[in-house]
């Protein structure tokens, strides 16, 4: 997962893939929502370390969470882009069979 398709909502989301008929389901591996970027940065179940550990760093800086997406990007950016790149969809998939 890269950085560019949180900021963009393009890339291999699949309700991205699904809003252009590439598959057949926008849920998430989860099945609870759609998987969308919103929904793996404050959501899925199989992210809860990594997002324990971003929200960890941000409380650290002394900010609150929950906090926007704006703020995500335009003032935690390393932390949240470690957090991004730690998604592993592989072994999400792997996790839920």
């Amino acid at each position: 997962m890269y950085i560019h398709t949180y900021i963009t909502g393009h890339g291999k989301l699949r309700s991205y893939l699904h809003r252009f008929g590439l598959i057949d389901n926008p849920k998430c591996l989860c099945e609870e929502e759609e998987e969308t970027m919103n929904h793996l940065i404050f959501h899925y179940k199989i992210l809860h370390n990594q997002r324990n550990e971003m929200i960890k760093q941000i409380k650290n800086t002394c900010d609150n969470w929950p906090t926007t997406n704006e703020t995500l990007v335009n003032d935690y950016l390393p932390i949240f882009s470690k957090f991004v790149k730690s998604i592993d969809f592989q072994t999400c998939s792997d996790t839920l069979l």
